[in-house]
């Protein structure tokens, strides 16, 4: 905006890439990124991400929890080649197999379980066929995630109830994964979002970028991800749970790195960058 609240344009420039983690573990383990290339999209990236990680830890998981874009058949086709299991969020980009699975589950009653926070009712069906381009049969879970919350409104507590809808399609029978761990497979993609770049931007400065090579973008981002790993891994394997009651994950970093300048005088070249507010 101008001055006078005038609307301006102004050219903005950032640079994409594509992180894979592992879910399902009280440590946020990143293990790789591939930087999205001019005109390229982000499945295309993904690919080669995946075809370098497939090989760098080929035990490391059985499947592929990704968002909508990446439930096409190219990318079933290849993570089933490298003999791996696809997890998608099933939307509208789909919309044969959507409409397909709305018809079957129309006609069936929900299973209905508590997890403790929300009443859930599921449908779980497998072998639909009418994804567009994805050879390989697909299963489809539907949920209805009842969740009761409890706000403190003008001085008064209130209790609301939101619905929430998730549907996502994969590779994995019902008789290998049980509906249970498919819903909870599905919601732990978000992990990415909080525990890996919301945390890495707000804590650990992901979002400045220190030098423009691609090279250095990359080499930043990797050591970043080891110092982030190595930090966790000390915080919840090596310290004793009073201690871990008294700091908090950011506390223990600061506490190291001050550690590091009180006994040595190092003091690193970007540290007062890491101070100022974020452009």
């Amino acid at each position: 905006m101008g001055k006078k609240g005038k609307e301006r344009k102004v050219a903005e420039y950032y640079h994409r890439g594509v992180v894979c983690h592992l879910i399902g573990f009280d440590l946020a383990l990143p293990l790789d990124i591939e930087m999205i290339r001019p005109g390229e999209d982000e499945v295309g990236a993904a690919k080669r991400l995946l075809d370098r990680v497939f090989r760098e830890y080929p035990r490391f998981f059985d499947a592929v929890v990704g968002d909508a874009i990446y439930l096409e058949g190219p990318f079933v086709r290849f993570c089933q080649e490298h003999g791996k299991h696809v997890i998608a969020v099933l939307k509208e980009n789909n919309p044969a197999l959507l409409a397909d699975a709305r018809g079957v589950f129309d006609d069936e009653p929900p299973q209905v379980v508590f997890d403790g926070r929300r009443d859930i009712e599921y449908w779980d069906a497998e072998d639909f066929t009418s994804s567009s381009g994805i050879d390989t049969p697909l299963r489809v879970l539907h949920t209805l995630e009842h969740e009761t919350k409890r706000e403190r409104i003008a001085g008064k507590w209130k209790t609301k109830t939101e619905v929430h809808t998730w549907w996502w399609a994969t590779t994995i029978p019902q008789a290998i994964m049980p509906a249970r761990q498919l819903w909870q497979a599905g919601h732990a993609r978000w992990e990415i979002e909080n525990r890996i770049f919301n945390a890495l931007v707000t804590y650990w400065s992901l979002n400045h970028c220190f030098h423009h090579k691609p090279t250095a973008i990359l080499n930043f981002i990797l050591t970043l991800f080891i110092a982030f790993v190595f930090v966790q891994t000390f915080y919840h394997r090596n310290l004793k749970p009073p201690q871990r009651q008294r700091f908090t994950l950011i506390a223990i970093a600061s506490e190291i790195y001050l550690g590091l300048i009180a006994r040595t005088g190092w003091r690193a070249p970007w540290f007062d960058k890491l101070l100022r507010s974020p452009p």
